[in-house]
């Protein structure tokens, strides 16, 4: 059905429209890069929307691909600063906007398999890719009863996703009607369950299907899997190419204290949360000050008689306009009917909380003050955090005196404020920072005493250096690629591993950004490259493809090398970037745009192919 003027008040409509995003809006359907003279002027940029959106809100006009003139300017304003033109192409394909290269179809053996293990979003992700290019021979292996991932993995109280929905989404689907701004964990599993009923995978994904060991057969070029159905049945499955997509943030990581297993009543991690467990009217201890916590604590002090949180180190947090908000009213008609009002929010946000970040992580040799922070950018940041702080519990110094972080921003993951401080003020909640001595049958000892409960929440955050774990893997000449994955992290562009050919995983060792984005846009380009490392497969008529262990040290010593200029490696800070490695095993000091680029064109001659 065409939308006419008479559906919407268009003038109110544009007063409540985000300004930069209006901007671009304006310059994309004006298809001129000078439609908008000044960011500073609202009135002048909602009185040319109203003028030109008539038109397109009639059916007499549709948005189409914007120049690139007109892309680049529409970019600056939308960003509120100089976009380099790099960017572009990426705009063109992640936001939507057009025209998007057209990605050949691959050409493989008539044979040939592929497993996918895990069946999150970038399993999943996978496995449409797969599809969409015509190797349709896949079969996607997932463990747990249902497709999802962490979303189905992790189901405590207030879990939510901490980058907005319409950015955490694949760029093909970024709205199917998102609740809210920041979504909870429900609609997030909703989301993946959805895209895979209309994809139609059918028996093509097994769940309730664990990998327990994985061989390199060199004789046949192909990948021998053994398997263990959830009946308890096992299998053996044979494929030429294995994509390892099991994520980071599923093993859990349990803190290490005397007693920890000695408590009588129920204690449970959070990403397995015991929802048969009822938590009226009992005293609650959650050992842990993370991003779990942080959303977990506000959703439970309501009904509890109280909780009693165990802090080794404080997080610094942001808040957030929309977090916790709705997305409906205007801000919904926004993007369901202004042309091209998603496409461009959509790359505000991703501006806003990707690549303008990474400055403000770099280290400044010359800085003054690196005991709080690593440049100007940063200490800047530290003030403005400092005083949200002081604003919603400014007047309980001593519970400022525990939470307020002595390390630099982003040092450990930086969190959105969730109701955490408000929470702190309740008069059922109360946060020690006395490290834990001992666990016992009945509560928890520190040096301030010993503190009977009646439940235990580990919210200690994931081991995200057990990559693939607890998988067998035995690589090419029987080399042991479980030992040494659990003895050094080491891959190649954070997705090959030496001495497995044709097996990439992701996100892999170094291979996660760590300044900002989407973890779904990150999935999209480690996907787009192995989607490229198999059409150059077959092309050449290659059996295997495997890096060069030379390639594989020198991308481990360059990262190495650079994360040193980062504020993630510096020294007394413990953060799930390094786990318990003496490096950061996990983070790649790299620009979005960087890594977008870069998995279009993998390096072949780092590779092996026969």
């Amino acid at each position: 059905m065409t939308t006419t003027t008479t559906d919407i008040d268009i003038p109110s409509l544009l007063e409540q429209a985000d300004r930069r995003t209006l901007a671009a809006v304006v310059t994309h359907l004006a298809d001129d890069p000078q439609a908008v003279p000044d960011l500073r002027d609202r009135a002048q940029i909602e009185r040319k929307a109203a003028e030109l959106l008539p038109a397109y809100l009639s059916g007499q006009k549709t948005a189409g691909p914007p120049s690139d003139e007109v892309l680049q300017a529409a970019m600056n304003l939308a960003a509120g600063m100089p976009v380099a033109p790099e960017y572009g192409p990426m705009a063109r394909e992640q936001m939507g906007l057009g025209p998007q290269a057209q990605v050949a179809p691959l050409t493989p053996p008539a044979d040939f398999k592929v497993v996918i293990i895990g069946a999150g979003v970038t399993g999943v992700l996978a496995g449409l890719r797969l599809e969409e290019l015509g190797l349709s021979s896949f079969t996607i292996l997932e463990k747990n009863p249902e497709p999802g991932g962490t979303w189905w993995q992790n189901s405590y109280p207030g879990c939510r996703v901490d980058t907005p929905s319409l950015l955490y989404s694949y760029s093909f689907a970024p709205d199917m009607g998102w609740p809210e701004h920041f979504s909870h964990q429900p609609e997030l599993l909703k989301y993946v369950k959805q895209i895979v009923a209309e994809r139609s995978f059918g028996d093509r994904l097994q769940c309730n299907t664990a990998v327990e060991t994985m061989s390199w057969n060199d004789a046949d070029a192909v990948w021998e899997l053994a398997l263990r159905r959830g009946d308890g049945s096992t299998e053996r499955l044979r494929a030429n190419f294995v994509i390892g997509a099991t994520g980071l943030l599923r093993i859990p990581k349990w803190p290490q204290i005397e007693g920890v297993d000695a408590f009588a009543g129920p204690s449970f991690h959070s990403t397995h949360w015991d929802h048969e467990v009822d938590l009226t009217d009992k005293r609650v201890a959650v050992i842990g000050t993370g991003a779990s916590a942080n959303q977990i604590v506000p959703a439970i002090a309501p009904q509890t008689r109280e909780v009693l949180i165990y802090q080794r180190t404080p997080h610094w947090m942001l808040s957030h306009p929309q977090y916790g908000k709705a997305l409906s009213g205007t801000e919904r008609l926004l993007i369901d009917k202004i042309p091209t009002y998603l496409s461009w929010f959509r790359f505000r946000q991703f501006w806003q909380i990707g690549d303008s970040i990474l400055p403000t992580l770099r280290i400044d040799p010359d800085w003054p003050y690196p005991e709080r922070s690593v440049n100007a950018a940063n200490d800047k940041l530290r003030g403005q955090m400092t005083e949200y702080i002081k604003a919603q519990i400014g007047d309980l110094p001593d519970l400022v005196e525990k939470v307020l972080p002595q390390y630099p921003p982003y040092g450990k993951r930086l969190l959105l404020d969730n109701g955490w401080y408000q929470a702190l003020r309740r008069d059922n909640v109360q946060l020690t920072d006395t490290p834990i001595e001992r666990i016992t049958a009945d509560g928890i000892t520190t040096a301030d005493g010993h503190e009977v409960v009646d439940i235990i929440v580990f919210a200690t955050g994931f081991d995200t250096g057990k990559v693939l774990w607890p998988i067998q893997i035995n690589g090419r000449n029987g080399v042991d690629v479980r030992a040494l994955l659990d003895d050094r992290l080491e891959t190649y562009q954070g997705m090959a591993l030496e001495h497995c050919p044709n097996l990439f995983i992701t996100p892999g060792p170094n291979g996660t950004p760590g300044h900002g984005g989407s973890g779904i846009f990150f999935a999209e380009c480690q996907i787009g490259y192995i989607v490229e490392c198999l059409r150059t497969m077959f092309a050449h008529k290659w059996s295997r493809l495997e890096v060069r262990g030379a390639a594989v040290q020198q991308f481990v010593d360059e990262v190495k090398a650079e994360l040193e200029h980062y504020v993630w490696s510096l020294p007394g800070i413990s953060n799930w970037f390094r786990g318990s490695r003496d490096r950061v095993t996990t983070l790649i000091p790299k620009r979005l745009v960087d890594l977008w680029q870069e998995s279009k064109t993998p390096k072949f001659e780092d590779y092996v192919g026969r």
